[in-house]
């Protein structure tokens, strides 16, 4: 009776090798017996896979997970199929394993929870400033128009304008109800031979006119206190508070003419701008109060002042120091929180498209502005002339009236269907914060002499940086994506001893068991003695 033998891998003794232990253990009922008769041949071997072939298949597969258990670089594991030092040593490793496991799926649960509240800190750096750092000076006269050029306009259109131009709070208390009497008192009449367009054309090109002839009033000095006309470095605005003027000092410093003296950009920094401002002070017909004064607004060049929405009231007849310090707030945009408020917007970045469409960039106040922009022209079914836009321009008779009943119920909160206005702010921000400090100041003759045509109305005002650092500050995430990766892959190695090389052998080992495992079940006939073939 011939034997069968079972190759069989052995990972103590090398691969290779004849398990004795399975090639002893082989039955022999699958091979029948012999006949008395020795002439007689043996019957067939069965062409089905014997159970013993199967289980020393099972038992190859139990060897490699048994030989990758003891060589493994996880903590814990080899402890657990390693030698029995002492009775129950199994079951405390398998117990340690499990609450080590446990842990750690608990700590990075805690980590990703943290992770997905996007906890931000806050970093503060400084610099020192430069001459580019010098924001744009805005003067809007608080009086909106003055007495020439309301002259120019008939009489109805004058008191039209004291309806625009009033201080609101003061026109919503009583101006209104003097107004409405004084116009029926007068018996004011209705004058058609000036249009509104027209009226507003006549307003741009006397301003144009004036910054041509005398600078429009303003005299400067950059750094080296040498007095020009600032026409060079001015542009005239159109905004919610009449003409402003606004003053770039880029164009001064590029401006040759204006360098009488080289300094450093530190420098002239910390030296500034000076200004001197003139307006006339006489009272405008059919206005019930005159304010004597400016509104100073300051800002990026490329920004829109909107006066009515910051900035400082400067009196007129003063000398003022304006100290200016400049912070950059940078914060992240969603799914961070701003500043632990809100949400922003990034404007700075490639894919950032502006949803405004009467400002060229985007900012908070801008925003708002549009909003009540859109307001007054949806209740008025026409634009104020200084508003920016591309409707039609309302007369000033419906304007007169529509106007401010739209701002009593836009501001007022009255409507109840006022849609929703949501202007986050925007995510990287120049904000030039000041201290003003002022004394009284009176021309003397000299200065008449030297300064013809000043009156009383005048304001010198002196524009610098006391300390020569532009403090950013910055929002960063606590977590990135390496971070949070290399957090958790700490935690996993501290925990289980868990690293890239025991990624490699769990590769390899699912590697093999499906090669060997193939080799095992699904070819069985590959591993049966020649003898046993059929």
């Amino acid at each position: 009776m011939a034997l069968s033998f079972v190759p069989s891998l052995d990972f103590k003794g090398g691969e290779g090798r004849m398990d004795e232990k399975a090639t002893s253990a082989l039955p022999m009922q699958n091979l029948s017996e012999s006949t008395p008769n020795k002439g007689r041949t043996r019957k067939s071997i069965s062409p089905s896979l014997n159970p013993v072939e199967e289980d020393a298949g099972e038992a190859a597969v139990k060897d490699l997970l048994v030989y990758y258990a003891r060589h493994s670089t996880m903590h814990g594991i080899p402890s657990i199929v390693g030698s029995r030092l002492y009775r129950g040593r199994r079951v405390f490793w398998i117990g340690v394993v499990c609450v080590m496991a446990i842990l750690l799926v608990t700590v990075i649960y805690w980590q990703m929870s943290d992770f997905y509240r996007f906890p931000t800190v806050t970093s503060v750096n400084v610099r020192y400033v430069t001459e580019n750092d010098f924001p744009a000076v805005t003067i809007c006269d608080l009086n909106v128009f003055n007495k020439q050029f309301i002259e120019q306009l008939d009489i109805a259109t004058q008191m039209r304008m004291t309806y625009l131009t009033e201080i609101p709070g003061i026109f919503h208390l009583v101006g209104k109800v003097v107004l409405d009497t004084l116009r029926q008192r007068h018996n004011v009449t209705e004058s058609s031979h000036q249009k509104d367009e027209e009226t507003v054309a006549s307003l741009l090109k006397m301003t144009q006119q004036m910054i041509e002839v005398d600078g429009g009033g303003l005299y400067c000095a950059w750094s080296d206190h040498y007095w020009e006309n600032c026409s060079v470095a001015m542009d005239t605005r159109v905004t919610d508070m009449g003409v402003c003027f606004t003053v770039d000092s880029r164009k001064l410093v590029k401006d040759t003419s204006l360098s009488r003296r080289k300094a450093s950009t530190v420098s002239n920094a910390l030296r500034g701008l000076s200004l001197i401002v003139t307006t006339a002070s006489e009272d405008i017909p059919y206005r019930l109060y005159h304010s004597e004064g400016f509104k100073v607004v300051l800002h990026d060049p490329e920004e829109e002042p909107l006066p009515q929405s910051r900035g400082f009231i400067v009196g007129a007849n003063r000398s003022v120091e304006v100290e200016i310090r400049k912070n950059v707030r940078i914060g992240l945009e969603p799914p961070f929180k701003a500043f632990g408020s809100g949400t922003c917007v990034e404007v700075c970045s490639s894919s950032f498209v502006n949803p405004l469409k009467r400002f060229a960039r985007y900012t908070k106040e801008a925003c708002e502005m549009e909003c009540f922009v859109d307001y007054v022209v949806d209740y008025c079914h026409c634009r104020h002339f200084l508003h920016p836009g591309n409707e039609t321009i309302c007369p000033l008779k419906q304007l007169a009236t529509c106007f401010r009943e739209a701002e009593d119920l836009y501001f007022g909160g009255k409507n109840k269907s006022q849609p929703r206005c949501d202007c986050p702010l925007p995510c990287r921000e120049n904000v030039y914060s000041t201290s003003v400090t002022y004394a009284s100041f009176r021309t003397t003759a000299l200065f008449d002499a030297i300064l013809p045509g000043v009156n009383e109305s005048v304001v010198k005002i002196h524009f610098y940086f006391p300390d020569p650092v532009v403090t950013t500050i910055e929002q960063i995430p606590v977590y990135s994506l390496e971070g949070l990766l290399g957090s958790i892959g700490g935690q996993v190695g501290l925990f289980m001893g868990f690293s890239l090389v025991t990624v490699a052998e769990m590769c390899e080992l699912v590697f093999l068991l499906i090669t060997r495992g193939r080799r095992f079940f699904a070819q069985p006939e590959a591993r049966r003695p020649l003898n046993q073939r059929p």
